[in-house]
């Protein structure tokens, strides 16, 4: 039997694209905008990265379920050939995330002020 007999012509089904603008996210949702990374050690989670290319580093973890909807915004493009996803994430108001942020120990009184961050005072006081 010919392999003709199989193949049948079917109906073309029109795709449509169907995009929700950001009001649709605004009151269920809050944007994070950043390049993605898989969570080394947990599937469920997921890392955004802000700014990649400032230092210093400091980068967001949600859980994978508490996304809403994903944008991809753009692409940058390295010098190496290498490319880098910038994408919106709307994560579910309420919902729990991390801001991990690196941070030198000792740091002086004027690199603290930077950080809009008040000193914290020894347990003993």
């Amino acid at each position: 039997m010919a392999a003709r007999n199989y193949l049948e012509s079917a109906p073309h089904n029109q795709i449509m694209r169907y995009r929700l603008v950001a009001e649709d996210y605004q009151d269920i949702a809050t944007p994070f905008t950043g390049a993605p990374r898989r969570h080394p050690y947990d599937a469920h989670k997921l890392l955004l990265v802000p700014a990649p290319v400032e230092a210093p580093p400091f980068f967001y973890e949600f859980e994978i379920a508490d996304i809403v909807h994903v944008e991809e915004l753009q692409r940058i493009a390295s010098v190496d050939g290498g490319s880098l996803q910038i994408i919106k994430l709307w994560v579910k108001n309420k919902a729990v995330g991390f801001k991990l942020e690196p941070f030198r120990v000792g740091s002086t009184d004027g690199e603290r002020r930077r950080t809009n961050r008040p000193a914290l005072k020894h347990f003993t006081e």
